[in-house]
């Protein structure tokens, strides 16, 4: 009698396993990453997020967050996508912790209320995209 099988634990792989195994031959370099590392990964991105929307030098980008249009747009738009769209574009699904804007606000203040332009991201994708931004706002500056 063989041992009984089942799906490799690497996230979206459906190659079926013996039992006493964790990931299939593709994914064996998969190392596990244990709650307590998730839950604290977490942890740092919602501060490094929360941190840049308490800053002070943002001015009318941080109103407009707190306004109760954004709130109620914000609060719909996540009953509505549950999931990180980067996350899930790879095979994750993962819960959305905010509301993102396709089109940064500062590269256009207009789409700010735009539902076409929105889309749910965690933290960790969130912060990842904005510092991309970021660099490619201070390319553009050093080439002037």
């Amino acid at each position: 009698m063989s041992k009984p099988r089942h799906l490799c634990n690497y996230p979206g792989c459906m190659e079926l396993i013996p039992y006493d195994q964790r990931y299939c031959s593709k994914h064996q370099y998969h190392k596990p990453i244990d709650l307590a590392d998730k839950q604290e990964r977490h942890r740092i991105n919602k501060a490094t997020y929360r941190k840049r929307m308490n800053s002070k030098h943002e001015g009318k980008y941080q109103r407009f967050y707190r306004s109760t249009a954004w709130k109620k747009l914000s609060h719909h738009w996540l009953m509505m996508h549950p999931l990180c769209v980067n996350c899930e574009a790879h095979g994750i699904y993962r819960k959305g912790d905010l509301v993102d804007h396709i089109i940064e606000l500062r590269d256009d203040w207009s789409k700010r209320l735009d539902v076409n332009n929105l889309q749910t991201l965690c933290y960790a994708c969130h912060n990842r995209k904005t510092w991309k931004e970021k660099q490619k706002r201070a390319g553009k500056h050093e080439q002037k």
